[in-house]
């Protein structure tokens, strides 16, 4: 591949005009700045990905070959195209320092392990293919301020703080949903056009209904149906309204919904550092959010089969009238905590604040 870039940035503050019109005493700083380039990506995937491979190995005491990899020969760079618009401030003689940047990043002939059919034969049941494109484009800001300067005390405060707008905007075969899997049996995301990339995709669930203790799924049409495993597999599924039979079972091919993205689509950082005389002390907050999270661990430690739970079963349904979002406990009960499909009781916010480190220094 061919990958270039150029960048360009214009101090207008060292400029006659600016000082004449006598902005450098408002600004000690004023600059200007922009690139744009094009850039090679092929991270994450194995060296000669391109290939395909037979492994030898042995079969009893015998001597086998087996294929081992699915190579793609039409296998290209990913290629990003960037943009950063940017402009920098000097305030108060330098006391403060700002800095914003807007970014646009295009993204092209993305490299995903696609999945294929496990009748195709091939070795983990994916092959690496440029499958479509996307864009990242957001805005990132940047404050510096020294807000005390005396002899025996300082304070220096530093806060940032970047946007994200993700979205794919093509895929291969006409557009067609990938659902990548999890280490595990789930498969929580979808990589689907016009949504942020590995969104969350899930059956929507509405609590449990506190007359039987059953959880209550959602059709994709809304309609409310309910489970309960200790009926006969024919009656399991009915529909919340009247008991009825319900015509089929939920599930994700038939009734999963975007819940919400897993990219973080703001995160950011303020830090404080104090002196006082020989003392020191600094602080750093990281915050991240507009995302949500997969607890495929509460999936699991929830699930009705021979193994531990964790100790919110305790607030399971027990009794008519219970209000909880635990439903009553069937041994082998696999599909109402969200382990044998997923829901959205398991998908959860993922906004926080953190405080990462404390430094104190003498």
């Amino acid at each position: 591949g061919t990958f270039w870039g150029a960048s360009a940035g214009w101090v207008i503050s060292q400029e006659k005009f600016f000082q004449n019109a006598g902005l450098d005493k408002i600004f000690s700083n004023f600059k200007l700045r922009a690139s744009y380039g094009i850039v090679g990506n092929n991270q994450g995937i194995n060296d000669f990905a391109f290939w395909s491979f037979f492994g030898s190995g042995l079969y009893g005491t015998n001597p086998s070959l087996a294929f081992s990899q699915a190579g793609n020969r039409d296998l290209r760079w990913e290629t990003s195209k960037k943009t950063d618009i940017g402009l920098e401030l000097g305030l108060l003689d330098g006391r403060m320092n700002i800095e914003a940047t807007y970014f646009m990043n295009d993204v092209n002939n993305l490299i995903l392990a696609e999945p294929q059919a496990p009748s195709r034969g091939i070795p983990g049941n994916s092959i690496l293919q440029n499958v479509g494109s996307m864009t990242n484009k957001g805005l990132e800001f940047t404050l510096n301020y020294r807000v005390i300067q005396k002899k025996d005390f300082t304070w220096n405060s530093s806060f940032n703080i970047t946007t994200l707008n993700n979205r794919v905007t093509a895929l291969a075969a006409g557009g067609a949903d990938i659902q990548p899997a999890t280490s595990g049996l789930e498969r929580p995301s979808m990589i689907r056009v016009g949504e942020s990339i590995g969104s969350f995709y899930a059956v929507r669930t509405a609590g449990v209904n506190p007359a039987n203790g059953q959880r209550i799924f959602l059709y994709r049409d809304g309609t409310q149906v309910q489970y309960n495993h200790a009926a006969p597999v024919a009656q399991r599924w009915t529909l919340l309204s009247n008991g009825a039979v319900a015509p089929r079972v939920a599930d994700q091919a038939n009734d999963g919904v975007i819940i919400g993205p897993a990219l973080p689509t703001w995160t950011g950082g303020w830090e404080n550092t104090f002196r006082y005389k020989n003392f020191d002390v600094s602080m750093l907050f990281f915050f991240s959010g507009g995302n949500y999270v997969y607890n495929g661990t509460r999936a699991g430690m929830l699930d009705q089969r021979s193994w531990n739970n964790t100790t919110d079963v305790l607030n399971r349904w027990q009794k008519p009238g219970d209000q909880t979002v635990i439903p009553r406990v069937v041994f082998g009960d696999n599909i109402s905590n969200g382990s044998g499909v997923v829901i959205s009781e398991n998908i959860e916010k993922g906004d926080f604040l953190k405080l990462r480190n404390i430094t104190v220094g003498y």
